[in-house]
């Protein structure tokens, strides 16, 4: 019992602890909480979840009853757009981008390696946890896309698709 007690309290005055919680905090306001005022389209019903966080939210377009749930990357870029179509639910710990990966953190204006395209997620997509989708991918309406799947090119509709890269597993219709 003292033994917690006293690995509270030292938590609890460690310089440590207090400057991870405010970079918590701070990441939360600036891509959470001051990001969902700024997206280009939210639609009526949509949930975003509290630890979502958007880049270029601008550049960002969440349908009607769409679902971002915990810890979702959404990554548009300065000249790419993410758009998520109605009834799409995203599940926890998905990354998506739609921008290239920069040379560095100071030059982040030149791409290294990628490519920075358009993400279009069209209705009723259903992403499975911890997925990656990449830039410039469409994933057709009706579509499942498998836990941990990486999608690195185009999925068409109706399908259920799984694996690193995403394959087609079955069709649905």
């Amino acid at each position: 019992m003292f033994r917690v007690l006293g690995l509270i309290i030292r938590v609890l005055f460690s310089p440590v602890f207090w400057r991870q919680t405010i970079k918590h905090f701070r990441f939360f306001i600036h891509n959470n909480v001051l990001a969902i005022p700024k997206l280009a389209a939210l639609g009526d019903g949509s949930t975003i979840s509290p630890t979502a966080s958007l880049a270029f939210p601008e550049n960002i377009h969440v349908g009607k009853g769409c679902l971002v749930n915990h810890n979702v990357r959404l990554y548009a870029g300065p000249a790419s757009k993410i758009i998520l179509s109605d009834g799409v639910m995203i599940g926890p710990d998905v990354f998506v981008t739609s921008d290239h990966f920069s040379k560095s953190m100071s030059n982040t204006k030149d791409a290294h390696s990628g490519k920075a395209g358009d993400v279009f997620i069209d209705k009723n997509v259903r992403v499975g946890a911890h997925c990656i989708i990449l830039p410039g991918v469409s994933i057709g309406k009706d579509t499942t896309v498998g836990a941990g799947s990486v999608v690195t090119k185009d999925i068409p509709a109706n399908v259920i698709v799984a694996g690193n890269p995403a394959g087609i597993v079955k069709q649905t219709k």
